[in-house]
């Protein structure tokens, strides 16, 4: 996620490498907990004593697994995705037992490994090859060139800044931050370049404008972030719900809609940019656009794809009531996940040179796959799947209703987005929803609030970090450029966490009471 390994960096990893064993083995030569005991005894009536025993050990191995996991990803003290496989090793190693379906579930190999291939991880694996073929044919070059060469825009520079952050945020929706934010910084050092002013404000905002909007777009779809997906993993697993593509768009757009203006609004008054004077940058862009030559045949096939699998999604909660009874019963298991991987690997098919062998995608395009997330993403799973089976879940749930009382809803929302905002801006936001989502859920089930409400404010909060280089991936590109200082940084985004901590409490208790019903004050 970083750059480059500062001294606070090596700190703090060291303090991970030397903490998380020592918590892990303390945690289990202790006692086990009577209460974890108790817990199982009020709610598992039906286990034998043996039995109870068992799976109140098993509470105590989740519950060091947990705190290990967390002190390891705040601290990044071995890589994060290494670290979400420790679920695989650590619950059948300690034959870690829980309660599922009226029955005794085993941690065995087979059952902990099986979170890994969880559904949701080929959503995010289709969602890296199609994106891999918009940028192998530089349909999203096109896109932001076509756009920044819309009329006189590229000559204005409030305008170009509210571009910047809009391009960013569309195809952050649909492709990595990361490989967006990447793609838009040369042009922005191209802008740059052409203004006359030695200003550096404008500079500043542009460079800024490519990291929030790709931090901003991600929250709008299902594929535009790894979080998304966790979270929606997590809450099927753990039997609170399913959110499918479109339901997470209600919910998501909004968001991203709202916070596009206000990005833009902070960034022109923080960095005032009134006396900037570009010149020629109309045609600056319009150079950029002629260099990719006519819309290549692969540019065309990729589109044609994704616009068949944006209809496919957005249309599919609605295959029942339009179409015939037949149709529904043999595309019953057609869901989202299978969808994206359908398309996916049709364009493995589809060729653009048959000649030369050429198709829309190659095996050679699957090193773009990031596979550490698809890792994080069974890592969080297996942690939660392992903490609703054991009950740790569930005492997490009982001690904190009992610590905190009845808290509303509104004032758990505001609590949740500001603490995860405030860790997202140290912490992988991807290691982050993984171990907070489960947690949540379960003080939801205490506290009789929906998880859905708990898990979405968690998650939405966990692209907004706007404050610091190492918050994200798009942070740490543009403050490498050298158009930024810190203390830049912190001006804007100080002011942009703290207004999208307002515009995403006002979402879900609007919208997500609309979709979901799950307000509760």
């Amino acid at each position: 996620m970083k750059q480059s390994f500062t001294k606070f960096d090596r700190i703090r990893s060291s303090i991970g490498f030397v903490l998380a064993p020592i918590l892990f083995f303390s945690i289990l030569l202790i006692p086990t907990p009577q209460s974890f005991m108790d817990y199982i005894k009020s709610n598992y009536t039906q286990l034998s004593p043996s039995e109870m025993l068992e799976i109140s050990y098993s509470m105590k191995i989740v519950l060091a697994l947990l705190v290990t996991m967390i002190i390891l990803w705040i601290t990044e003290a071995i890589p994060i995705p290494a670290t979400a496989i420790l679920p695989a090793v650590i619950l059948p190693i300690f034959k870690v037992t829980g309660f599922s379906g009226n029955e005794i579930y085993h941690f065995n190999g087979k059952n902990v490994l099986a979170n890994y291939a969880n559904p949701i991880i080929y959503l995010f694996l289709s969602g890296f090859l199609i994106a891999r073929a918009m940028q192998k044919w530089n349909l999203d070059k096109r896109l932001t060139y076509s756009i920044l060469s819309f009329k006189n825009l590229a000559e204005k520079p409030k305008l170009i800044v509210l571009a910047l952050i809009f391009i960013s945020a569309f195809l952050s929706m649909w492709i990595s931050n990361t490989a967006t934010t990447a793609m838009l910084l040369p042009l922005v050092i191209g802008i740059v370049s052409i203004t006359k002013t030695t200003d550096r404000n404008f500079a500043k905002a542009l460079a800024l404008s490519i990291a929030y909007g790709a931090s901003i777009g991600g929250v709008a779809t299902l594929i535009g972030t790894p979080p998304n997906g966790i979270c929606v993993s997590i809450l099927r697993t753990s039997g609170i719900g399913n959110i499918n593509f479109l339901e997470w768009m209600k919910l998501g757009l909004p968001i991203t809609f709202l916070t596009i203006p206000v990005a833009w609004f902070v960034l022109i008054n923080i960095f005032s940019i009134k006396q900037v004077e570009i010149q020629d940058g109309k045609n600056f862009i319009t150079d950029l656009k002629n260099k990719l030559g006519p819309i290549s045949k692969g540019e065309k096939l990729t589109l044609f794809s994704f616009f068949i699998l944006l209809i496919l999604w957005i249309s599919n909660p609605f295959w029942e009531s339009i179409l015939p009874e037949n149709i529904v019963k043999q595309l019953v298991y057609f869901d989202e996940n299978i969808i994206a991987l359908t398309v996916a690997i049709a364009m493995f098919f589809v060729p653009v040179d048959w000649r030369s062998r050429k198709f829309v995608l190659d095996w050679e395009d699957s090193k773009f796959i990031d596979w550490g997330t698809l890792l994080l993403f069974g890592g969080g799973i297996a942690l939660s799947d392992a903490m609703f089976k054991t009950g740790l879940a569930g005492w997490i749930a009982k001690t904190t209703i009992y610590m905190s009382g009845n808290l509303s809803s509104i004032f758990l929302i505001l609590i949740i987005i500001i603490f995860m905002e405030l860790l997202t801006e140290v912490t992988s936001n991807t290691a982050v929803t993984s171990m907070m989502v489960p947690i949540l859920i379960s003080i939801s089930i205490g506290l009789k609030v929906d998880g859905k409400l708990l898990a979405l404010a968690a998650t939405f909060a966990a692209s907004m970090a706007f404050m610091l280089p190492v918050a994200t991936p798009p942070n740490a590109i543009v403050y490498g450029s050298g158009y930024l200082k810190i203390t830049d940084m912190l001006k804007a985004g100080i002011v942009l966490d703290l207004l999208a901590w307002l515009i995403i409490t006002f979402v879900l208790f609007v919208f997500g009471d609309l979709i979901f019903h799950v307000v509760n004050f």
